[in-house]
């Protein structure tokens, strides 16, 4: 039996490693726990890759996107504005601005207010900058460009799949179903066999193989028009099965920015009432009539931006965030254009064309400043929309009417002819007989077959009902945030909320601007 060497903390077989019939004992190196990820580090550094360009923390797509509208008019900016801009919370980004500037060799800089100020080259050189210093930032732009076109590759080979399983399992059914009728007649002399055979109409009844193929009046070459735009029938067996992906997909970043934008626009102060409409939980009053409501739903959205809760001399609760009362022109200039449905590089004429036909008064206007501040007031006034988020509901396929009823038609059929062929495989007459040609692979695949045509069907039905009860949820959430909406809209007198929100107008402080 193998001794044991004991040390102080763990006890160590020392069983030899035998390799090529010659006794070798590992190696003290060979014994480290970091051995083998130095190994694997030597490795990559052989090929001109070290470990360190695999394993660095790059900024997010949202605040390079961020930064870019900003460094394309001014080139400073700070974390407030990049987290309103992203819909992203307060810490990362501070972080990912700072790996943006190490990457980008960007200057930090220290305002009279203690506020971290970013600047990055202007003139769109951010990205090109960031594939020139980082190998990883490289490979995620390659997988990223190529992407989307693997994906409509993988959308398009569900529906080549689904023809492909047609075709085997019926092209099969005839090959059986044509032997089966030759061994009849030469059985029988003819057609007077008067049973049809093992594999004939009179035992199994009609083939799905007949209703798969037989069209009289030419269906497959009449097709009708069909708009060039729309999805195509291969693509479209995919959305029948998975569906399109989540409409909701960008919610928190939706969230955190709209959040954000009313937060700035109310001094700072909010209330958690005002909080609500953003949210996916939802105060409960309490049955007192009271109005004082369970404030804990705020936390997570108050600690993604850096919120600070204030007890006023009523005992409510005000949440200020002081942190997002800083702000630089760039940025705060590019929400405004977003909030008006323009393009963040619109020039000073055409903005002050659209501000003039939309009725506003561009008089004592001397700069593009001017401009946006007249822009922010009138988008202030309308900003109803910015009062909530609104979750869309999932939508079962976006394919047209036609390709997901043919889709299912198909899929209904594969299922059919699975389950004859089935049937004809487990036959008395074809018991231990292996299928010629490609037909034995078709054989041999058939648990494959069969596996595939129950889940194409299974997983569309699963999916509606799950759909369902999503979709009951959306619009439960989405009535829940317009009732909060209108209450803190309509909270007139004396009423608790109403002076909760006059309560959390005094602590409301002006937007600090910096220059850029």
């Amino acid at each position: 039996p193998p001794t044991l060497t004991t040390t102080r903390r763990h006890l160590t077989p020392s069983l030899p490693i035998v390799t090529n019939r010659v006794v070798r004992q590992p190696s003290p190196q060979q014994q480290s726990p970091n051995y083998h990820s130095r190994r694997r580090s030597s490795q990559l550094l052989q090929m001109g890759i070290s470990y360190d360009d695999l394993s660095e923390r790059l900024p997010s797509p949202s605040v390079i996107a961020a930064v870019e509208k900003a460094s394309s008019s001014a080139g400073t900016v700070i974390a407030s504005d990049v987290s309103n801009l992203a819909g992203i919370p307060l810490s990362q980004a501070r972080k990912d601005l700072t790996t943006l500037a190490s990457l980008t060799r960007g200057d930090i800089a220290v305002s009279s207010d203690g506020e971290l100020m970013y600047s990055f080259p202007k003139g769109g050189k951010i990205q090109s900058l960031l594939s020139s210093n980082s190998l990883k930032y490289r490979v995620t732009s390659a997988l990223r460009k190529i992407w989307p076109g693997l994906f409509y590759v993988i959308r398009v080979s569900f529906g080549v799949a689904l023809l492909v399983s047609i075709f085997a399992i019926f092209s099969t059914i005839a090959l059986i179903q044509s032997s089966s009728s030759s061994r009849d007649d030469d059985r029988g002399g003819g057609r007077g066999g008067g049973g049809g055979g093992m594999f004939g109409y009179g035992f199994w009844g009609p083939s799905p193989f007949d209703f798969f193929y037989y069209r009289p009046y030419g269906y497959y070459y009449n097709t009708p028009y069909r708009d060039p735009e729309e999805m195509g029938f291969l693509e479209s067996v995919f959305s029948y099965i998975f569906g399109d992906g989540d409409p909701n997909a960008r919610l928190e970043e939706e969230r955190l920015s709209s959040a954000t934008s009313m937060i700035r626009e109310n001094g700072g102060a909010v209330t958690a009432e005002q909080l609500a409409p953003f949210l996916d939980s939802f105060p409960a009053e309490e049955e007192s009539g009271t109005g004082y409501v369970d404030e804990s739903f705020v936390l997570p959205i108050v600690t993604q931006l850096d919120g600070e809760p204030v007890v006023t001399e009523e005992g409510d609760i005000i949440y200020v965030f002081p942190d997002l009362q800083v702000s630089t022109g760039a940025v705060d200039e590019s929400m405004v254009l977003r909030k008006a449905g323009l393009e963040g590089d619109v020039s000073t004429r055409e903005l002050k064309a659209v501000l003039e036909y939309n009725g506003l008064n561009t008089r004592g206007a001397l700069d593009r400043a001017d401009l946006i501040s007249i822009l922010r007031e009138e988008v202030g006034r309308e900003g109803s929309l910015d009062g909530m988020i609104q979750e869309q509901q999932y939508q079962f396929s976006l394919a047209s009417d036609f390709n997901k009823f043919a889709a299912a038609a198909l899929g209904v059929v594969n299922f059919g002819g699975a389950l004859y062929l089935g049937n004809l495989l487990s036959s008395a007459a074809l018991y231990g007989i292996r299928l010629p040609s490609y037909y034995g692979v078709v054989q041999s695949a058939y648990p494959f077959l069969l596996a595939y045509a129950v889940l194409f069907n299974a997983i569309p039905v699963f999916r509606n009902f799950y759909i369902q009860a999503e979709n009951k949820k959306i619009v439960e959430r989405n009535s829940k945030r317009r009732m909060w909406l209108t209450k803190v809209k309509t909270a007139v007198g004396g009423s608790r909320l109403a002076k909760k929100l006059s309560s959390a107008k005094k602590l409301g402080t002006k937007m600090k601007r910096l220059g850029g």
